[in-house]
């Protein structure tokens, strides 16, 4: 459970005098317009007030799901960015994940919403990293892409289920042209966010890229229609985080689904663990997907180094 200082910090400042019960309003009535607008490409933040209650209840889950598939993607081929884009930017959290890990330069945001964009700069001007202080934010939509610039890596975070189908490919082939390096597109851990990533898993490897996470291979995806490939991130719930969604967990886990493409093929793990590992006396028992398909594995105690690497394993890491 990685936690970003910066944003932390940052947002505490932004927050000090805020009306917790109208933040608990405006979070609960996007979420109830974002479950009720998936694919209509509706507006649900239209004020500034609306977008530090969305800040508030959503940054942290969706800094934690790009921050885990970064760090999947570093576990196949050592990521280095000079450049980034974000796409459907919101308040900048997929930037805090991925500043982070790694030192960038030049940072682009494209966001419709312009008061997403206003809490977005307070929030990377309260920071001391000169990279978000100095990053460009653009108020657009991603049909507005400008395909003759190139960028290093870009994110593309709880965006994409927003769209419908044709301008989700069309956007997605767009990103693609202008990926230098590293494609990374993160949805919703439900069936329809899995599928969007399917059908764009399917469309972008016919145009020559690369997997580097999650998938063990760049053959058909051999999960059946009436399951999904998705992971678990666990969230660390502040006092804040608690009032605006209820409940006094000290953690949530967020469900996700993710892919990243690559200009260049790479080195693959022979599985991925789908479920959580369960373990009885004297072996482990995994579920993994492969190149041969979903398959079952059995690692017993016997098998010393294996059965020790095993025992560490989760959802959605890899295993030789």
């Amino acid at each position: 459970m990685a936690q970003s200082e910066r944003l932390n910090n940052a947002f505490n400042k932004l927050i000090t005098d805020e009306d917790t019960n109208l933040m608990q309003k405006n979070a609960r009535q996007i979420s109830e317009d974002y479950r009720n607008s998936i694919g209509s490409n509706k507006r649900i933040v239209n004020d500034e007030n609306q977008a530090k209650a969305y800040a508030a209840s959503r940054m942290r889950a969706t800094y934690q799901a790009v921050y885990d598939s970064l760090k999947y993607i570093n576990k196949i081929s050592c990521l280095n960015a000079d450049s980034l884009l974000d796409v459907g930017a919101g308040t900048g959290a997929s930037v805090f994940a991925c500043t982070d890990l790694m030192i960038i330069k030049d940072i682009v945001l494209i966001e419709r919403e312009e008061s997403m964009i206003s809490i977005g700069k307070k929030l990377f001007s309260l920071t001391d990293d000169n990279s978000l202080v100095k990053a460009k934010w653009i108020k657009g939509t991603l049909q507005d892409i400008d395909v003759n610039s190139k960028y290093d890596l870009i994110t593309a975070s709880y965006v994409m289920n927003e769209l419908n189908d044709e301008d989700r490919i069309s956007i997605a082939l767009k990103l693609w042209e202008m990926t230098k390096d590293t494609l990374l597109i993160v949805e919703p851990g439900t069936p329809k966010g899995y599928r969007n990533i399917i059908d764009l898993r399917d469309i972008l490897l016919s145009k020559g890229a690369y997997i580097t996470a999650p998938c063990p291979h760049m053959d058909k995806c051999p999960i059946e229609e009436d399951d999904w490939c998705h992971f678990y991130c666990r969230v660390e719930r502040t006092k804040l985080h608690k009032q605006l969604k209820g409940g006094e967990a000290p953690f949530e886990d967020e469900k996700y689904s993710f892919i990243a493409f690559s200009r260049k093929e790479k080195q693959l793990p022979v599985y991925r663990i789908l479920r959580h590992p369960k373990t009885s006396k004297g072996h482990i028992k995994l579920t993994a997907c492969s190149k041969q398909g979903i398959v079952g594995i059995t690692v017993s105690k016997r098998e010393k180094e294996r059965y020790k690497d095993a025992k560490k394993l989760k959802a959605g890491d890899d295993f030789y």
